[in-house]
């Protein structure tokens, strides 16, 4: 078993996660009806706030190159 650290996580895969937050607002709400920036930046901040600093990861999961 790993542990992750979350902030990690978030800042390591923000372009990602922007750009599939994006997608599926779109796909849901008129666009105009919110702020992409402030939307992810909640969403971050909620991620953050349930879950632990660090998570334990399974290791089937986990992969090292």
């Amino acid at each position: 078993m790993a542990k992750v650290r979350i902030e990690g996580l978030l800042d390591q895969l923000e372009v990602e996660m922007k750009k599939t937050l994006s997608s599926t607002l779109r796909k849901h709400f008129d666009e105009g009806s919110y702020s992409e920036k402030e939307v992810y930046k909640t969403f971050c901040k909620e991620f953050i706030d349930k879950c632990n600093s660090w998570e334990s990861i399974p290791n089937k999961y986990i992969k090292n190159n």
